[in-house]
């Protein structure tokens, strides 16, 4: 391929670019409806795009292909700049929803800027994993191996295993066990003047008399209780017990209101997607996706609500640590290959997986960091392996690769078929577009940090709140605000109950298994 070509991609993925850094910034507005825009003015972009074809010396067979540059680069620059109005206004979209809580805390604390670096890293992570994994999975999934019927069949089964994960992931808070795994002998006598709270995993010292049950099983009474001994058959009578602490939790009964909050957010879920809504005879707005005040109700205007008390954005650190996370953003990566395969898992359920997948431990603040990594990079990777589903079967797994095959027609599947060269260069399209989008997500994160900082949290927070009701309105009508007002509702629950707010991605979650099991017609024939 001519050196004009590569240079035509590149100038298109700039305008792409330019695109998505809009509808990233812009609360409420996804990138799939800027592509069915691109989409439905085709017939009137194509003509102009092969008189520039023409005039930079590519084939014309490569127009269509520069409009899906404009629409891959501009999914990919909005899976960038899409977490600055997550955390600085609240509003989330489908693939920033588990990001608006973890990035409000780090605003709250001064460290915006900070929250600002991480996802950014994490989407250009993302973003360079999954263009590297692109060639070696374009010869397992396509010829010579075509193993992609079989992600097909194996849906189902991801869907459910991601349910699972979420439940699971309830660590539970109530004390079941303390036990003492004993690592030495007797080493003499010890004074404990404060009781020891169990720690999973934290050094165990205490003095005691070892007592044994009717079953064998053997104890360590001491001052402050009794605790359970494991390992430790040759010690008797009075001794001083090192080891570590193995502490269980009972986890039933949050377990429990997981599934709850799954079953109601999933039914909220189905009804506004495959109902139709109340009020909607009065005013439906621009008609838009119910998605918006579905997730901005449940993940958005709670956290909010609960800020309307607060006084005032603290200052903002300037300076930030430095310390990426590269684990997290390729877990991240790969989990993103699970949204841009599977029909109808969406971002959360990578999010989910990723993170039952992480069984690190560290600091709070580490652990957010990452945590925000981790998100970013499955959003960007998921936008990445999506154009490879769709080179490889012609499928479109978004609105954006929706979108782009419409506008390749029904040509488009040899046209961008690996090994075609058209491929390649839409992945560098994903590559100008990423670098571009990585130091603008920076750039303008710094200067929200910066004007946040000393404002009024409660003016703030009461504009805002305006601010989504009025986009709300617009978009999506009176059926829109009774979602919204539903969903807001519901997303105080979480917190009150003690369990994480993440599970009300039931409403994404539970629609897709229904579907994928054969069960939604029969549950719509019941509502």
């Amino acid at each position: 391929m001519e050196f004009s070509v590569l240079l035509a991609v590149a100038y298109i993925s700039l305008l792409g670019a330019g695109l998505g850094s809009l509808t990233g910034i812009a609360p409420g507005i996804h990138v799939n409806t800027l592509a069915l825009v691109l989409a439905a003015s085709a017939p009137a972009a194509l003509p102009l795009l092969e008189r520039a074809c023409m005039e930079m010396g590519v084939p014309n067979e490569g127009a269509p292909v520069l409009l899906v540059a404009v629409i891959v680069s501009a999914a990919v620059a909005h899976s960038f700049l899409d977490f600055l109005p997550s955390m600085f206004l609240g509003a989330p979209d489908e693939g920033t929803a588990l990001s608006v809580l973890p990035g409000h805390r780090m605003l709250l604390q001064g460290q915006g800027l900070e929250a600002v670096m991480c996802s950014a890293y994490g989407s250009l992570v993302g973003a360079a994993a999954a263009v590297a994994a692109c060639f070696p999975l374009s010869l397992v999934l396509g010829p010579p191996l075509s193993l992609l019927p079989l992600l097909d069949a194996a849906t189902p089964a991801v869907v459910v295993i991601a349910l699972a994960a979420l439940v699971l992931s309830e660590r539970g808070r109530r004390l079941e066990a303390s036990i003492i795994v004993a690592s030495s002998s007797p080493i003499g006598p010890m004074v404990s003047l404060v009781r020891p709270v169990p720690v999973d995993h934290a050094p165990a010292a205490l003095s005691g008399t070892v007592e044994t049950g009717a079953l064998g099983a053997r104890h360590l009474r001491t001052q402050h209780g009794r605790w359970r001994l494991r390992g430790a058959r040759r010690l008797q009578g009075q001794v001083t017990v090192c080891g570590r602490w193995s502490v269980r939790r009972s986890a039933r009964r949050e377990r429990a209101l997981a599934i709850i909050l799954l079953l109601l957010s999933g039914t909220l879920g189905i009804i506004c997607t495959e109902a139709r809504l109340p009020l909607s005879d009065l005013f439906v707005g621009m008609d838009q996706s119910i998605l918006f005040p579905l997730l901005t109700g449940l993940f958005g205007l709670p956290s909010i609500i609960a800020s309307l008390h607060s006084s005032s954005i603290p200052p903002q650190d300037r300076e930030i640590s430095g310390d990426n996370d590269l684990g997290s953003g390729i877990r991240g990566a790969l989990s993103g290959a699970l949204v841009g395969w599977f029909p109808g898992i969406s971002s959360t359920t990578g999010v989910i997986i990723a993170s039952a997948l992480d069984r690190r431990r560290g600091s709070d603040e580490r652990a957010t960091r990452s945590y925000l990594t981790m998100v970013s990079a499955v959003g960007t990777s998921s936008t990445v392996l999506g154009l490879l589903a769709l080179a490889l079967a012609f499928k479109g797994r978004s609105g954006a690769m929706l979108a782009a095959k419409d506008v390749l027609g029904r040509s488009g599947a040899e046209l961008i078929a690996p090994p075609s060269p058209w491929f390649p260069l839409l992945l560098v399209s994903v590559l100008v577009s990423a670098v571009v989008s990585y130091h603008l997500t920076i750039a303008l994160g710094a200067r929200f940090a910066r004007q946040a900082a000393g404002a009024d949290l409660r003016l703030l927070n009461r504009a805002i709140l305006v601010l989504i009701v009025a986009l709300v309105f617009a978009f999506c009508g009176l059926p829109g605000l009774l979602v919204l007002a539903i969903a807001t509702f519901l997303g105080t629950l979480p917190p009150r109950l003690g369990v994480g707010r993440v599970h009300l991605v039931g409403c994404l979650l539970v629609p897709s298994a229904l579907y994928f099991l054969g069960l939604k017609a029969a549950l719509l024939s019941m509502l």
